[in-house]
């Protein structure tokens, strides 16, 4: 009876011990392949990858989410929640007009006369990373003014590309690691100096745990390199 009575009491123990939390790893939505591939290749357990807008995973994070690392698709955002904890450089992308059918464009300047009456689907320019790109871009370009009022603005640049796959835009303005993945019509690739540097930053969060500091070091292994050039991003060199 006494060997009942401990048993049951170390199982009543190991019961109320708190189960272990899956961390929660918030990323860009144009890094959703590529983090969960990332995860897989790990062999990390435990570690859950939660995808959306850079902005909004931000004020997620700020408001109190539960976040353990954030790897944003620009600075400014991974600085805001960044605090003191340091900025991480990972990789960087280019940005490409994408369209729903197959033509042929010879000149960025022929975009305003193709596009129409039409809308052109981008990143919200007023706070999606990819948008804002996209407006830099075709502010350097002196197409902003005729193209501004024909926008297609989106919570996330997959949204933007969900808006040119099923034909709601005729054109947009999206990453070209995302054009690459799900096969989309390129027609014109931005030059690198019409925007600022596209860079995808990470920051490990307050509480870590050994899953994520041992999955944060697994993203500068050769490994990882090797999977994020197959998903169509460039390395950082230099930065």
């Amino acid at each position: 009876m006494r060997r009942f009575g401990f048993a049951l009491a170390m199982l009543v123990g190991l019961i109320a011990q708190p189960a272990m939390a899956d961390a929660k790893v918030f990323v860009a939505a144009s890094l959703a392949d590529v983090v969960q591939a990332l995860v897989d290749a790990s062999d990390i357990k435990g570690l859950i990858v939660v995808a959306g807008s850079s902005s909004s995973l931000a004020r997620q994070i700020k408001a109190g989410a539960p976040a353990d690392v954030f790897i944003s698709a620009n600075k400014d955002w991974a600085a805001l929640v960044a605090g003191e904890q340091d900025l991480l450089p990972l990789f960087s992308n280019r940005l490409v007009l994408v369209s729903h059918k197959d033509v042929t464009l010879s000149d960025i300047s022929e975009l305003p006369s193709l596009l129409g009456n039409n809308r052109l689907a981008v990143g919200d320019p007023n706070h999606v990373p990819a948008g804002i790109y996209a407006r830099e871009a075709l502010k350097s370009l002196g197409l902003w003014d005729a193209l501004q009022n024909n926008l297609a603005p989106a919570d996330n640049v997959r949204a933007a590309v969900r808006l040119v796959q099923t034909g709601a835009a005729p054109f947009g303005i999206v990453y070209a690691s995302d054009a690459a993945l799900l096969k989309l019509n390129v027609v014109y690739v931005f030059d690198e100096t019409a925007h600022s540097p596209i860079s995808y930053w990470a920051v490990t969060l307050a509480d870590q745990e050994p899953e994520t500091l041992a999955f944060m070091r697994f993203l500068g292994s050769a490994d990882a390199h090797a999977i994020v050039a197959s998903y169509g991003f460039l390395s950082l060199e230099g930065k």
